[in-house]
């Protein structure tokens, strides 16, 4: 078994088996995407118990808003990320989560589901830039800093993409692992949305070029496409 047949097993919601322990147990990077969506499965069991009040969105971004005003910078952007979580949770759990789903799919977010799935592990196993080299590299399209405020970046190194060159970046977030594909010569005019085989995408333009966010979970997938775009 490799990280791509674990992390599809995993995603399906089935109990883990003794040939998925065995990869986990010497995998680094899926014995994380096992602790994190053990943990993000039981928040949201536990956050289902409870009925979501309609106006809970408003409240809480009308509060973001008046405590952004005061707050440190860095402690801004990852408010702005819990809130997105909890609204698109609420909203999963109201049976409205999905439905922006099921529209045509994108082509540049399928590519990026496509590069998840056959290709994420290899670019991984090539090595990650320096931070301070990733740090330049992406500083006139997406700071590295604005992702340190929305969760812990593990990973950043170019890859081969759509005939160019893009930033692969893994971000761990409270809920899950998160694949970022920063594209600084291809920017998209509009978002775009894809899902495949239990992953789901959007392509977020940028000031300069574009990002794709690919992960298991459709919640967490928008809940950093909002934070990206609150950060703006």
């Amino acid at each position: 078994m490799n990280c791509l047949d674990y992390r599809r097993a995993l995603s399906t919601g089935q109990e883990e088996t003794g040939a998925m322990r065995v990869h986990r147990l010497g995998c680094v990077f899926c014995s994380d995407q096992f602790r994190e969506q053990a943990a993000f499965d039981d928040a949201l069991r536990r956050g289902f118990e409870v009925p979501v009040p309609p106006e809970l969105a408003g409240r809480l971004l009308d509060s973001l808003h008046a405590q952004d005003t005061e707050a440190p910078a860095w402690n801004a952007g990852r408010r702005r990320f819990l809130a997105a979580a909890a609204v698109g949770a609420g909203a999963v759990g109201l049976g409205a989560g999905l439905t922006a789903w099921l529209g045509r799919d994108d082509p540049m977010a399928m590519a990026c589901i496509q590069f998840v799935m056959k290709d994420e592990t290899k670019s991984i196993m090539m090595g990650a830039m320096p931070r301070d080299k990733a740090s330049a590299a992406l500083a006139a399209s997406l700071p590295l800093e604005r992702l340190d405020r929305i969760g812990k970046v593990m990973h950043v190194g170019p890859c081969p993409f759509q005939g160019g060159t893009a930033y692969h970046i893994v971000l761990m977030v409270p809920q899950d692992k998160i694949t970022l594909l920063v594209m600084p010569d291809s920017r998209q005019a509009a978002r775009g949305r894809a899902r495949f085989d239990g992953m789901y995408a959007i392509v977020v333009p940028l000031h300069k070029g574009s990002v794709g966010i690919v992960g298991a979970n459709a919640t967490v997938v928008e809940s950093v496409a909002g934070a990206l775009r609150a950060e703006a």
